[in-house]
């Protein structure tokens, strides 16, 4: 079977959506010959995995619809749902699949003529999402959803210590720094925290356009003393990061006007394998990423006070912590695990031919 994958973003650039897109590439081509076409990309790079690797010069739809033709395969996946990826497949009456995430139907509907884009989704032989927050907000938009897909992660990656680590508690968020992520409802809750955990630090490992107004909300609280702005951290140190953390945190929030919202966060999972509770906000699709009172907590968006509270639950409580520990690694060994994943998605497959 021949198919193509459409994408506008795949490694070596970072996200949660190219993390999403390789991983699922990696099973697909295992089973059927794949090509994934991307602007700008380097085929070399990926010579060591099961996919071929077609580059185009630009995002141009005509790039696009030029592969298309030339392959004609048997079925096209578009990597997300932007208009320069569904009008090739959608002009030359091909078969695909569309994913959608959140923040790309959401931008669309903000930026484009909505009832095209909305006909070019709904022209899709299925139209998969990664929440059940997703689907619904497409419903909202008058856009059914034929399948629900959560991302998963690595547990031979992501693995716990073997006893916690020694030392003053850690609270970590990784993300890209914008506003969605919540940061700054974090650093509002650790006033309280370090009432109580006068060595309590706070690491945020990543980088992006809010970093210098986070940094000047901690200097202005006078925070800088428990925060590590950690933006130089690597793929291969990544997983010992987690593993030095106490607990994960990311109270993400949603804005829908901008086209902004969490569509679900791998990097929950990522928390959840490593062996942390995880506490998220009733946000989007961050809430499903969180099994409440099992893997971690959920707090509303935008409240200090409550998240607070729930950090100081799982401080005070090391029982607790271990317990959500425990189960969230045994969700993502049984469920949350990109193999699971790769075969359901296959399965979809299936049924779109």
């Amino acid at each position: 079977m021949n198919i193509v994958l459409l994408t506008m973003d795949f490694p070596p650039t970072t996200g949660g959506v190219q993390q999403y897109l390789f991983e699922l590439s990696r099973r697909i081509g295992r089973s059927c010959y794949l090509t994934v076409v991307v602007p700008n990309g380097n085929p070399l790079h990926f010579r060591a995995e099961p996919f071929h690797l077609a580059s185009v010069p630009s995002t141009m739809p005509f790039h696009f619809a030029r592969v298309l033709a030339s392959i004609r395969p048997h079925l096209t996946i578009v990597g997300h749902a932007h208009p320069r990826l569904l009008l090739p497949a959608a002009v030359l009456r091909r078969r695909y699949i569309a994913l959608a995430y959140g923040n790309d139907f959401e931008a669309a509907q903000v930026r484009w003529h909505a009832p095209i884009f909305n006909r070019l989704l709904t022209s899709a032989d299925s139209l998969v999402t990664i929440s059940r927050a997703n689907a619904q907000r497409l419903r909202e938009l008058g856009l059914p959803t034929s399948e629900i897909l959560y991302p998963g992660t690595d547990p031979d990656r992501f693995v716990p210590l073997t006893s916690p680590p020694v030392g003053p508690p850690v609270l970590l968020t990784v993300a890209r720094l914008v506003p969605r992520k919540g940061i700054d409802t974090v650093l509002r809750a650790l006033p309280s925290l370090l009432d109580r955990y006068p060595k309590l630090q706070y690491w945020i490992v990543g980088d992006g356009p809010a970093r210098a107004s986070l940094a000047q909300l901690a200097r202005e609280m006078g925070l800088l003393h428990a925060v590590q702005f950690k933006d130089s951290v690597s793929d291969a140190e990544l997983p010992e990061v987690y593993r030095r953390a106490t607990i994960f945190v990311m109270p993400s929030r949603a804005d829908y006007y901008a086209g902004s919202v969490e569509g679900f966060g791998i990097v929950y999972l990522e928390a959840s394998a490593s062996g942390l509770p995880v506490v998220a906000a009733r946000s989007g699709g961050a809430a499903e990423a969180v099994l409440e009172n099992e893997t971690g907590l959920l707090v509303p968006p935008d409240d200090p006070a409550a998240l607070a509270q729930a950090l100081h639950r799982l401080l005070d409580d090391p029982d607790m912590r271990q317990r959500m520990g425990r189960a969230g690694r045994r969700w993502v060994e049984t469920e949350m695990n990109w193999d699971r994943v790769g075969r359901q998605f296959l399965s979809i497959i299936d049924r779109a031919l």
